[in-house]
């Protein structure tokens, strides 16, 4: 199916808002800022000089949240589309939510139901707060296993069995019409060992296997009905014409030829086009400041994400004054945004019915029943993992985890407490100091070693510096029986400890992916999932001059 037509009154209320605006309120339904801890009272300043038509929130308490969602709604003439990155639960929200593993422990599953009704619940949870818009799902392929952006975000890297999970989120997510799905990151992330928050990522594909790869998965997107899509930092140079200089293509973002001329006219898009966030140098890198707004609604998006509400409101009128930006490229996206939000039946109620506690509860058992038959054996040793609980009395839990990331990664605490639930003595390293390390060995029944590097704005996933040190000094052989390893994110570990004697991957750091581990651990689950990607290995090949 493609977009829903609305009903007759849904429509009608489109046409009255939209001729109810003057020009400058219908440029400000283009800004998309981010909330920076903003008041009741800045709000409200920032409202009545420009009334914007979405704002991005990240990490908010439910109550807070819907308390100032009111307020904002009340001071607006039209209603505000509330987003966040939902990709795997409605975690915009601290609390009073259900957090599913990431998206690729759906990808080793591989059951479209379970997807459908992830999505579902994410959209009850986000719209009883007054939340509107989930910029998800992932839909790049994971083919280059050091691309940075994608890994476990994403459903796999085989288009065939992603295509059927991503039109499952979006049904399960729109079927409703609670949340709009927001498929990203056009053209396709996922080919790069770059990240687009540094550089101007590229899809290097060939054109014809783009469209035999990407392009089918954002087919299948369409037909399935998605309200919108993000257009990212990214390239697709043989589209554009930069064979020859490949750095010299424009992002999507910045690009007619992407958003307009392939995603609207060639794939037939027509729901609503959010940019990736602007302040990343993928985007900031390629004009100046001041022309960036500017060139990304004249090349075709509706929505500029992380806007500044007062600068990027002044550049875009001024550029309608003086001819740069066209009424009618204004009005075509005006026209969208309040598509969408009638579509969401925004202009009835911006919000929803709370989920009882015991709805809660069910959606919390299924996040840990999904997780929990996600878990997938990337080394087999049955001799090591499953572990006898009744062999083992006391035991040392280490994390070896990335530092300096821009998202910080959170330490294993989940894993300990469900350890010591189970009657375990637990003593815990957190990336050990080198020194340490040959004092462990003979003091523990089992020693199980976390891993922890995750994707999303930290530009690599490989262990680096200090928490890597533990592979330097690990006596591999000798007390290879004592040690349990897991990934907590990437399934590429083997690549960089290709000498490992087993380990598991349960797809991230959130609860129900720890609890997984603890139980895939102690043989109280079997490990069943399929990997969704194929191995990272070294091949003999000769080097391209």
């Amino acid at each position: 199916m493609a977009l829903k037509k609305l009903s007759a009154e849904a429509a009608q209320w489109v046409e009255k808002v939209f001729a109810s605006l003057t020009m400058e309120e219908k440029i400000a339904q283009l800004l998309h800022p981010i909330n920076k801890g903003y008041t009741r009272e800045q709000w409200e300043e920032i409202l009545e000089k420009v009334p914007v038509g979405s704002i991005f929130w990240g990490g908010v308490e439910p109550g807070k949240f819907e308390e100032l969602a009111r307020f904002i709604q009340q001071k607006s003439k039209v209603p505000v589309l509330m987003s966040g990155d939902m990709e795997h639960g409605a975690l915009t929200l601290k609390s009073r939510r259900a957090e599913f593993a990431d998206l690729m422990s759906f990808g080793a599953v591989n059951k479209c139901e379970y997807v459908r009704e992830m999505a579902r619940i994410t959209a009850v949870e986000a719209r009883c707060r007054g939340l509107h818009w989930a910029l998800g799902p992932v839909v790049d392929l994971n083919l280059n296993p050091e691309n940075s952006i994608t890994n476990i975000r994403a459903f796999g890297d085989d288009p065939d069995k992603v295509i059927p999970l991503v039109q499952a989120f979006i049904e399960g997510m729109q079927c409703d019409g609670l949340l709009a799905a927001c498929c990203k990151h056009f053209p396709g992330d996922g080919v790069d060992n770059r990240d687009q928050h540094m550089v101007t990522s590229v899809n290097s594909l060939p054109l014809s296997q783009w469209r035999e790869l990407y392009g089918r998965v954002w087919k299948s997107a369409f037909d399935a009905g998605a309200m919108s899509v993000m257009a990212g930092h990214i390239s697709l140079p043989d589209y554009q014409n930069c064979q020859d200089d490949i750095d010299s293509a424009m992002p999507a973002t910045l690009s007619k030829e992407l958003q307009i001329d392939l995603l609207r006219n060639e794939l037939g898009f027509k729901g609503v086009l959010v940019s990736d966030a602007f302040p990343m140098t993928g985007f900031t890198s390629r004009l100046p400041e001041d022309q960036l707004a500017v060139t990304n609604v004249q090349n075709g998006s509706d929505s500029v994400l992380f806007a500044d509400p007062v600068k990027d409101y002044k550049r875009l009128c001024d550029a309608l004054a003086d001819g740069r930006l066209s009424e009618t490229r204004v009005n075509e996206s005006v026209r969208r945004i309040l598509t969408m939000k009638a579509a969401l039946g925004l202009h009835k109620d911006c919000f929803g019915t709370v989920p009882s506690d015991e709805e809660y509860a069910e959606h919390e058992a299924l996040a840990e029943k999904y997780a929990a038959e996600s878990v997938c054996v990337l080394r087999e040793n049955k001799a090591v993992v499953p572990v006898k609980k009744e062999e083992i009395r006391k035991v040392l839990t280490i994390s070896l985890v990335r530092q300096g990331n821009m998202i910080p990664n959170l330490d294993f605490e989940t894993v300990d407490e469900e350890l010591r639930k189970r009657g375990l003595e637990v003593d815990h390293m957190n990336n050990p100091d080198r020194a340490v390390i040959p004092e462990i060995y003979e003091k523990y029944d089992r020693i199980f070693v976390n891993t922890c590097s995750l994707s999303h704005a930290n530009l690599q996933l490989r262990l680096t510096g200090e928490p890597s040190m533990f592979f330097w000094h690990y006596k591999f052989i000798d007390y290879k029986d004592k040690f349990v390893f897991t990934s907590f994110g990437t399934p590429y570990t083997l690549y960089d400890q290709p000498y490992l004697d087993n380990l598991i991957c349960v797809w991230g750091i959130t609860k129900v992916a720890q609890k997984a581990a603890v139980k895939a651990w102690l043989g109280e689950i079997p490990m069943d999932a399929k990997c969704p990607v194929r191995p990272h290995r070294k091949k003999i090949k000769p080097f391209e001059f």
